[in-house]
């Protein structure tokens, strides 16, 4: 039998020397040779007739590389399997390699090939204990927000009336605008439709110049500046609405004329209303649904606060578990398996960040492991059911057969089901970390919360970008 010699670098890289022996390597060669012989078409030669000596001159070290390969592979990942290493990357082969003879008619007594291994050190977890002291965001206005959400449902289906005579700050109004060269409408340039709701204009001298305005005024306008879309491809869009393909440059200054006012009035609060926006015949008060709208606020609001909290988690847990890796073999792993794609100085750059979210990994896997977490696929099914229904609305009665025919189609998508997957497990996580240390609610208002939010998500973005091309050739 072939054997494996292990040399440890540290407690998480070794150098692994699998032997094959000449009479081990022998009797696979012969029958491959005879096994190749008998199927390869070979012009000249019937099939299965095919001199031996031929098959050895033309193709006899290409099986002697291919069949030698074979035997080291499957001793090699043998032993990974016994002893349970949980490798990161995959085994290479060591550069420092002796010198190897590949004659058929005359082979080394033995083959010892090193190969190069990372694993997931042994180690104990440092969880997280009631004397870990967390802050968790809760929102002080949650009344007011439902009060505000009531009043938007009222203008959603409450009813429209062209204005003639005046703008307000709450007026929807449209534009046909055409493209400015200078102080002339441009010959040839874009004539478009735009549509703004007067109170989200960016531009605050454009909002006063609408406010002194009426139905057949014109006015002149940057209408980059008509509502915040930072990337072109949205301004484009939604402002100039223009399709994707349409590639001609535009120029910001428009001349337009007002050609409708429309200003919605609030729906009044009674049967009709409350059955068209909640989808059912239970809500019939006002109180009843500011109750109703609170929940969804709430419901809103702890999704994103326990997302700031397991952040905290996520980063406590890094402080406590110091997890080294081996530095040297991850670069090399990076760039052997990448071809020579990624530079040393992008590997350079890019590893720190990369091997924070790889110890994270790890621990994550151990905090399930600690707490036998598993999805099932009943959790799973029901995750994507929760999608659709979500879709529909989750007020509506869609039959289940419906239910169940697009989550057959969602779950086709191996990517979905992967992220899906570790959604949930976040969520168990989430949840057995609460379980072991003390939370404090702190209220501040929600614009202080959305403020904290922008803060953390532009950090996050940040971070992400700092090992994007390694995520993103490791994915590959």
């Amino acid at each position: 039998m072939p054997t494996v010699v292990r040399q440890d670098l540290d407690n998480s890289s070794a150098i692994l020397t699998v032997t094959v022996t000449r009479e081990e390597l022998m009797p696979k060669l012969e029958s491959e040779l005879k096994r190749y012989r008998k199927n390869v078409p070979i012009k000249g030669f019937r099939a299965g007739h095919v001199p031996m000596s031929y098959v050895k001159k033309m193709y006899g070290q290409a099986i002697f590389g291919d069949v030698l390969n074979d035997l080291l592979a499957e001793e090699l990942y043998q032993y990974l399997r016994e002893n349970k290493l949980d490798v990161l990357g995959q085994p290479l082969p060591s550069e420092d390699q002796g010198q190897f003879n590949f004659k058929l008619d005359s082979p080394d007594p033995e083959y010892a090939v090193k190969y190069d291994v990372s694993f997931v050190p042994d180690f104990e977890l440092n969880s997280l204990g009631k004397g870990d002291k967390f802050e968790r965001y809760t929102i002080s206005d949650v009344t007011e927000l439902a009060e505000e959400d009531l009043e938007h449902a009222r203008k959603q289906l409450g009813p429209r009336t062209e204005i003639e005579d005046s703008i307000e700050e709450k007026d929807m109004v449209k534009i046909e605008a055409r493209e400015l060269d200078g102080d002339a409408v441009k010959e040839g340039g874009l004539e478009t439709t735009i549509s703004v709701l007067v109170e989200t204009v960016a531009d605050k001298d454009t909002k006063k110049k609408l406010l002194k305005l009426k139905k057949g005024d014109t006015l002149r306008f940057n209408a980059r500046t008509l509502e915040n879309h930072e990337r072109d491809e949205m301004y484009r869009k939604y402002i100039l609405g223009l399709a994707a393909d349409d590639t001609r440059e535009v120029g910001e200054m428009f001349e337009g004329t007002i050609t409708e006012v429309s200003r919605v009035g609030l729906a009044e609060l009674n049967e009709d209303f409350f059955k068209n926006y909640f989808g059912n015949d239970s809500i019939t008060t006002k109180e009843a649904a500011i109750e109703e709208i609170t929940k969804g606020v709430i419901h809103f609001y702890d999704i994103r606060s326990n997302a700031l909290l397991m952040r905290d988690f996520q980063e406590k847990l890094m402080e406590k578990n110091k997890i080294a890796l081996s530095e040297k073999f991850l670069k090399r792993w990076l760039k052997v398996t990448n071809e020579g794609k990624l530079s040393d100085e992008v590997i350079d750059k890019e590893y720190p960040a990369f091997a924070d979210n790889l110890v994270w990994s790890i621990i994550r896997d151990k905090i399930k492991a600690a707490n036998s977490l598993e999805v099932t696929d009943e959790e799973l099914k029901n995750a994507f059911a929760a999608q659709v229904r979500r879709y529909f609305g989750n007020n509506a009665n869609i039959p289940d057969n419906i239910i169940d025919q697009s989550v057959e189609r969602l779950m086709e998508d191996k990517e979905n089901v992967n992220k899906t997957m570790t959604d949930i497990e976040t969520d168990k996580i989430f949840d057995a970390l609460r379980e072991q240390i003390t939370v404090k609610d702190k209220a501040v208002p929600s614009k202080e919360f959305h403020k904290i939010i922008e803060e953390i998500n532009a950090k996050a973005t940040a971070q992400q970008g700092e090992d994007a091309t390694l995520r993103e050739a490791v994915a590959e």
